[in-house]
């Protein structure tokens, strides 16, 4: 569905935690029972929904498909969900309800690096174990033995993105981004990047989620004079930014790159004009040329009448489950210290975007990598790497090996 520059100048992108006593004890969980419970936090309500329901489904689906097979150490997995409203609070309260009450094995879910921070320190201190299905901004963010993540990090985005754009348009490059965690740390990493291959950044502006104005900001770029501009935008409010970019006529005169376009398939409701030209790297999209994604895509469909566009979020909750049920089988339990040390001993599963692989020293993963331009609404795959590691080489930000079970 298209709508008109009008309507999309109003349209979004739609993007305190209990404590628990310490020093108590938590018994194995799910040991005795039939099923095997794993617990989910995702907002499939509020501003947030767009991202978590497409999300929800691909755990649900993935669920399906393991006990299609016989289950996972012969028993069925059983997912266990909460929506958290798009409501930071809502995450902790159910995180420990996860952890305390219904005693899953582990939790998948945050959409946000805020939400993340909430879920992890409960989690971590009930021993429940975490994964993490989400682009976020790296081990510099989130480095924890607890945890797994298995969305790209920006140096999987963007060490390919950044020197694209700079080789096709140009040196000089402006910067926008959310004013959060990860926004921040997205925007130094392409300042490094930019400077590295002998670019100049010629601004950076950083916005809280809530703003949805970007007249003061066009106007700041107009005088800059960048060869391209690159945007780390994220949530219902900065959608707004591109039809105002368009409405100003800069579609046309200044390149555009983003590693969080199309999180929300928000491609395909933008007029094409609007979206048109706009480069992006991720680690999956609907349009694959594959025969493991066109697979994907058809199973979904079937599945779930309500398809509009998957996307790399919600194919990391798919791989990510995957993935933890490989390292499971693995370690031949689900005791959060074996699953845990199989991870780390390496682990992979392939899946639709290509293989997902576990990287020991981070606790992210290492995947296959794809550049892409919207081309009539529709992501043109234009360059791919394969298994892309989570940090540059020698990179010693995040070494969780060296920390305590």
């Amino acid at each position: 569905m298209q709508i008109n520059r009008r309507e999309f100048l109003g349209y979004g992108l739609g993007g305190a935690a209990g404590t628990l006593a310490g020093g108590l004890g938590f018994p194995a969980a799910s040991l005795a029972a039939d099923t095997i419970k794993v617990g989910v936090l995702l907002d499939t309500s509020g501003p947030l929904q767009m991202f978590g329901h497409p999300k929800s489904q691909c755990l649900e689906l993935a669920a399906e498909e393991i006990n299609a097979k016989g289950g996972l150490l012969g028993r069925q997995i059983q997912l266990v969900k909460y929506d958290t409203q798009s409501n930071n609070q809502l995450y902790g309260q159910y995180a420990q309800q996860l952890a305390l009450k219904d005693r899953v094995a582990v939790v998948h879910g945050a959409i946000t690096s805020a939400a993340r921070e909430v879920v992890r320190p409960v989690l971590a201190r009930a021993k429940t174990l975490y994964v993490m299905n989400m682009i976020n901004e790296g081990p510099e963010g989130a480095c924890d033995r607890n945890m797994f993540t298995t969305g790209p990090t920006p140096q999987q985005l963007l060490n390919n993105l950044i020197p694209y754009m700079m080789k096709k348009h140009g040196k000089k490059v402006y910067i926008l981004a959310a004013d959060y965690i990860f926004g921040q740390l997205s925007a130094k990493q392409a300042e490094r990047i930019a400077k590295e291959h002998g670019g100049e950044v010629v601004g950076v502006d950083l916005f809280p989620l809530d703003v949805d104005k970007f007249g003061s900001t066009i106007s700041k770029i107009q005088a800059a004079k960048p060869d391209f501009v690159f945007n780390v935008f994220v949530g219902p409010a900065h959608g707004a930014f591109y039809g105002q970019w368009a409405s100003a006529g800069m579609n046309k005169q200044i390149p555009m790159a983003s590693h969080t376009i199309g999180d929300g398939g928000e491609q395909m409701r933008m007029p094409p004009e609007v979206s048109q030209g706009i480069v992006t790297v991720k680690n999956y999209f609907d349009e694959l040329d594959t025969p493991e994604s066109k697979a994907f895509i058809e199973r979904f469909k079937k599945r779930f009448s309500d398809y509009s566009y998957v996307g790399a979020l919600a194919m990391a909750d798919y791989g990510g489950l995957m993935l933890w049920a490989e390292t499971v089988r693995k370690a031949g339990s689900i005791d959060r210290k074996k699953v845990i040390e199989a991870f780390e001993s390496g682990v992979s599963v392939e899946g639709p975007g290509g293989k997902l692989s576990s990287h020991p020293q981070t606790h992210y993963c290492v995947m296959d990598m794809y550049l892409a331009e919207i081309q009539s609404s529709k992501f043109k795959v234009l360059e791919s790497w394969k298994q892309v590691a989570p940090v540059d080489a020698n990179d010693q930000t995040c070494n969780v090996l060296k920390m305590s079970l």
